[in-house]
């Protein structure tokens, strides 16, 4: 084998590398395109385009609903809704008044439980100073 072959050796794997990097290399640049192409026009199409009322009433919903369930509170009553039987309504009304009531008092109750467990803590923190000075 005559020497001036030697550096194509090297020269050619590379070469050839280079020539399937680029192939490869533009189909895929030609897939991202296409790709990217897709996404635009479903944005478009499912935004603000042919779908897009459809996409927001049924995303509105459900935005909706999960934000209500997130901020959703305890401690006040839920909205009343008047049914059609007057005698329920009434044993309703005079039930969720009263369990409005024990509420409040446990809370009161609570309250004072706290305030009697600092008030225990703090005198013993008190005796503790005093006894080591």
């Amino acid at each position: 084998m005559p020497l001036f072959f030697f550096p194509l050796l090297f020269v050619v794997p590379f070469v050839v590398l280079a020539m399937i990097l680029f192939f490869v290399g533009s189909i895929v640049m030609r897939l991202m395109f296409f790709v990217a192409i897709a996404a635009f026009a479903g944005l478009v199409l499912f935004g603000t385009g042919l779908f897009g009322a459809l996409v927001r009433a049924l995303g509105s919903g459900v935005r909706r609903a999960y934000w209500a369930y997130q901020n959703r509170r305890f401690d006040s009553p839920a909205p009343r809704r008047d049914l059609d039987n007057a005698a329920f309504e009434d044993y309703r009304r005079a039930t969720m008044t009263k369990l409005d009531s024990e509420a409040q008092e446990f809370r009161a109750f609570l309250a004072k439980l706290r305030q009697a467990a600092d008030a225990a803590d703090f005198k013993a923190f008190l005796n503790s100073r005093r006894a080591g000075s």
